[in-house]
């Protein structure tokens, strides 16, 4: 699926809660593609993060990212 020249096909934003974001993209009618999930980036010194994905209104990827 090629979305064309200039299309955003993912995006990240660092927010201060995971879990209300993906709340908020649910009752708006979205696609949550991974729930909230605590992991941790392998990095020295380790980053325990919380991360979610969604669909956006184009068809984008859209990443939630909270330092834990």
């Amino acid at each position: 699926n090629d979305p064309g020249q200039g299309a955003i096909r993912h995006m990240a934003f660092a927010v201060k809660d995971v879990d209300a974001c993906v709340e908020a993209v649910r009752a708006a009618g979205y696609e949550i593609t991974m729930e909230p999930t605590d992991i941790v980036i392998a990095s020295t010194p380790a980053l325990p993060a919380r991360i979610a994905f969604c669909i956006g209104p184009v068809g984008e990827e859209i990443e939630f990212f909270c330092e834990k």
